[in-house]
Order: C-alpha cells, then sequence, then structure tokens
C-alpha cells in the first residue's frame, strides 16, 4: 500500500502518512525499512515541468492548491517551482478565466468599442500577457463595463480605501481577449507610450465615449464676465500622441477642432473642446439615449442642451 501511494500515484510523505493515518516520521522509516528510493526536491522539481505549469496556471487560470493537486504536492511546493522557473505569480485573489464569450470579438460593436474605450482609460494590461484589469471608483462604470462584454458571473474586487478613494476592480484572465487587445494597440504601461487604436471609424463616437467616461471631464463654466455658462470637456491624457491622435480623429470625422494643451507640470496633456463644440461632441457621442455612458457625465452635457445659454467659441 505504501509503495503504491509513494512510487505510482507519486504522493508526498505527508500525503501518504495521511492517507496511512499515521505521521509522516513512520512513512519516512518505512520507506527506508523496505528499501524505497525516497524522492529528492530536484525529483519533484523534474517531476513538475515548465509547460504544464504555463498551461495550469497562466492559461487556464487554475489556483495553486488545485495544481497541487495534479502533481500531488502543496499549492506553496507549486509557488516555489513558478518562482524557480521564473514565472510570475498572480496577485492574492480570485481571477475570472475566460469569461467573455467568443461572440463578442467576432465583429466591432458599440459596446465592445466603448469597453475598449474604458480599458484605454483605466484598465491595465499585464506583462504575463494573460490578464486584463479594470479598475474604476465608480461602481456604475463597473457595471457599464460587465454588461458591454456580457460579463455575467465575473467576480469584482472591491477595496475599501480610509484615505483615498475606493476602488473596483474587474480581473480578467483570457489569453483571446488579451491577443485582441494587443493587436489593436494596447499595452503594458501605456499611458505615456499609448499612439492610435485601431479600430473602425464607425464605432470611434462609442470609443470616444468610454475614454472620456474613463479619463474625461464634463464641465459647466463660466465666462471671463461671469455672464454666461458654456460647456467644457477635457480628456487628460499622459501620451502626446494619443491625444493628438483623438484631436485629429473628432476633427476628421465629427469636423470638430479641439486644442491640445500641456499642462504646467509637464506630465499630461489635455484635449479641450468649449461651448458650442462640446455641446456638438456631446450629440456625437451620446447618438441613442440607449447607449452605455456614465449618468452624471451625460447628465451634465443634458442639462446644457436643453436650454441652458451658451456663450460662442
Amino acid at each position: 500500500m505504501l509503495e503504491h501511494l509513494y512510487s505510482l500515484e507519486r504522493l508526498s510523505i505527508q500525503r501518504s502518512a495521511e492517507r496511512l493515518g499515521c505521521g509522516a516520521t513512520t512513512v519516512s522509516r518505512a520507506l527506508h525499512r523496505y528499501g524505497i528510493t525516497v524522492r529528492t526536491k530536484r525529483d519533484y522539481g523534474a517531476e513538475i515541468p515548465r509547460d504544464g505549469l504555463v498551461h495550469l496556471y497562466h492559461e487556464e487560470g487554475l489556483s495553486l492548491e488545485k495544481i497541487g493537486e495534479i502533481y500531488h504536492c502543496s499549492g506553496r511546493t507549486i509557488a516555489r517551482r513558478l518562482q524557480d522557473r521564473q514565472l510570475p505569480i498572480r496577485q492574492v485573489g480570485p481571477v475570472s478565466a475566460h469569461t467573455v464569450p467568443s461572440s463578442i470579438l467576432t465583429s466591432w460593436s458599440p459596446e465592445l468599442a466603448y469597453a475598449v474605450g474604458l480599458l484605454t482609460a483605466d484598465g491595465s494590461l499585464e506583462a504575463d500577457r494573460v490578464r486584463v484589469e479594470f479598475v474604476s471608483c465608480d461602481e456604475e462604470l463597473i457595471e457599464a463595463y460587465c454588461r458591454a462584454l456580457q460579463l455575467d458571473d465575473v467576480h469584482v474586487v472591491f477595496t475599501l480605501q480610509h484615505v483615498r478613494k475606493s476602488w473596483y476592480k474587474v480581473k480578467l484572465n483570457d489569453r483571446v481577449v488579451r491577443a485582441f487587445l494587443d493587436d489593436i494597440g494596447l499595452m503594458p504601461n501605456k499611458s505615456k507610450v499609448l499612439g492610435p487604436v485601431n479600430l473602425p471609424d464607425k464605432v470611434f463616437p462609442d470609443f470616444l465615449r468610454g475614454v472620456l467616461d474613463g479619463d474625461g471631464s464634463w464641465m459647466i463654466s463660466k465666462s471671463w464676465s461671469g455672464r454666461y455658462q458654456y460647456l467644457r470637456v477635457e480628456l487628460c491624457t499622459a501620451s502626446q500622441r494619443f491625444g493628438e491622435w483623438v484631436q485629429s480623429q473628432v476633427e476628421q470625422l465629427a469636423g470638430l477642432k479641439g486644442n491640445l494643451y500641456k499642462k504646467h507640470s509637464g506630465s499630461s496633456f489635455d484635449l479641450v473642446y468649449m461651448g458650442q463644440k462640446a455641446l456638438a461632441l456631446g450629440r456625437w457621442v451620446y447618438y441613442s439615449p440607449n447607449v452605455l455612458a456614465l449618468s452624471r457625465k451625460r447628465q451634465i452635457w443634458e442639462q446644457m442642451q436643453n436650454g441652458e445659454i451658451l456663450r460662442r467659441t
């Protein structure tokens, strides 16, 4: 029985002891008594191939404990093998695997473009070429993102902060989704190096609405004299190249020319539309009452659209 458990099923001494109802020391002595070769740490390492770890841990998204059950060892042992083979270990917490329906990525839709816009603003692509994370302080935006990608059973992580704002995070562990985002121009550490995003012109308004919901501001400002109010839209970006591309796309597709300013700090840029241009931009991105959008930003545009006096700019 001991030889079957230890040599054939490849259980560890501890696991064999648990199955036999005795202590690990008793099993160790029995192995030597019966001349059964005791495996070394090197033997355990050789039994867990690198390709197997990549497939089970990074592609299938299994936990360390689940993989340990497959290789008859502990999750801690699997973690050490990942480190030995210089494979990244996921952050602690639930990870959703393969939750985006395959039909979502077959053709561009307003919902997909909106989700890509949100990821462009507040998404994170990890260096392992698998994980995609979306983070927001606004629960409504998290719900809109999940609706856009039809994430019906995804786990949302909530982190309560005592000093800064609390935030929500949606984690995906889907190689297909990640490859799609890589192909259209998103990348890890994209903030300062992001350029044009490869998507059809017909869904650019939806993409821009997502970007503005993440990194944009819709504000009601007053003229210098204080007599009139006007709408002001700002898109903040750390990438000048991305700001110039959005500016060019809006001018080409909607006929609206915005102004790109470098902030005094020198670390980011603002793309600005004011007055009638800002109103027209709102009509372009909010072309239907049913499109996915952050309600508090849309309401600011609607308030000005529905009869406020504007100063022409």
